[in-house]
C-alpha cells in the first residue's frame, strides 16, 4: 500500500500510518467499491455481490458452510412436511433446518457412497423406525457441522462406519449414553468379508494409533467388535458390506 498508493511513511523497515493515511485508505476502498468494514459473520456471496469491486468468492463463507447432508428412512418431517430422499440422492440443509427435523433416531454414516446407496445394505434397514441419516462430512460438507447436529439432538444413535480401528474410534467418540448400535452384518459374514489383503492392511496401518483408546473403551457396542477385530487382525470397508448378512450387531 505504501509503494503503490503512497499510504504511510516509510521509516527504515517500518511503515508509520497517520490519521490522513486511514482517511485516504477509506477513500481508496470506496472508490473501488470495496467494503470499508468487516462483513457480518455468515455473510454469503449474495451479500458480497453488492460490492462491484470485489469477487463474490472473497471473504464470504464457503458455498456449503453451515450445511449438512441428510437422508431419511421411514417418515421424517420438517415443519410438518414429510421429507423424501430417493436412492442415490440426499438433501443438503442448513444446520437450523436440520435441527428441526422430527425423527426417532439417527444413523451416522462415514462414507459418501454408502450414505447415498443405503438401500443396497438390506441387513441395515431399521424397520418400523423413522430415521434421520447424517453424513459424517468431508472436504465439502464440514464434519464439524455434522458433529454439531448430532450432538445438538437427543435421539438414540446408530453408527455405520468402516469396520477398522479408525471406524471403531469414530463410533467410540459418539455420545456413549446415546450410542445404541454399531451397524455391521452378521458376525460370521463380517469375518468372511475381512479375509482380504486390503482388510489386513487397514488393520495394520491403523491399529497403532487406535489400540490404547479402544482397549480402554467399555461401551457394550464397541467392546465385542474390537475383540473380534483383534482376533481377525483385519477389517472391512463399508463398501464390502453391501447386500450381505441379515442382522445388525447389538
Amino acid at each position: 500500500m505504501n509503494t503503490n498508493f503512497s499510504l504511510g511513511l516509510s521509516t527504515g523497515r517500518n511503515i508509520e500510518y497517520g490519521e490522513q493515511d486511514w482517511l485516504r485508505a477509506e477513500q481508496l476502498l470506496r472508490s473501488h467499491d470495496i467494503p470499508t468494514s468487516k462483513m457480518e459473520e455468515g455473510a454469503g456471496r449474495i451479500e458480497l455481490a453488492a460490492y462491484g469491486g470485489v469477487s463474490e468468492k472473497s471473504f464470504s463463507q464457503a458455498p456449503h458452510a453451515n450445511s449438512v447432508a441428510i437422508r431419511c428412512m421411514g417418515h421424517c418431517e420438517l415443519d410438518g412436511l414429510e421429507l423424501y430422499t430417493p436412492e442415490g440422492c440426499y438433501l443438503a440443509l442448513t444446520m437450523e433446518a436440520a435441527a428441526r427435523i422430527q425423527c426417532d433416531r439417527l444413523i451416522v454414516v462415514e462414507n459418501l457412497e454408502s450414505f447415498r446407496r443405503l438401500e443396497r445394505y438390506a441387513w441395515l434397514s431399521p424397520e418400523g423406525s423413522n430415521v434421520l441419516v447424517v453424513y459424517r462430512g468431508d472436504t465439502i460438507f464440514n464434519g464439524r457441522d455434522a458433529q454439531a447436529l448430532v450432538l445438538g439432538r437427543s435421539e438414540p444413535i446408530w453408527a455405520f462406519f468402516d469396520f477398522d480401528p479408525q471406524g471403531l474410534m469414530l463410533a467410540n467418540a459418539l455420545p456413549h449414553d446415546r450410542l445404541e448400535k454399531i451397524l455391521v452384518p452378521d458376525l460370521d459374514v463380517l469375518a468372511g468379508l475381512c479375509d482380504t489383503v486390503r482388510g489386513r492392511e487397514l488393520f495394520h496401518d491403523q491399529v497403532g494409533g487406535s489400540q490404547t483408546q479402544l482397549d480402554a473403551s467399555q461401551h457394550p457396542a464397541v467392546v465385542p467388535l474390537w475383540v473380534l477385530m483383534k482376533r481377525l487382525r483385519s477389517g472391512a470397508t463399508q463398501e464390502r458390506m453391501a447386500s450381505t448378512g441379515t442382522e445388525e450387531n447389538n
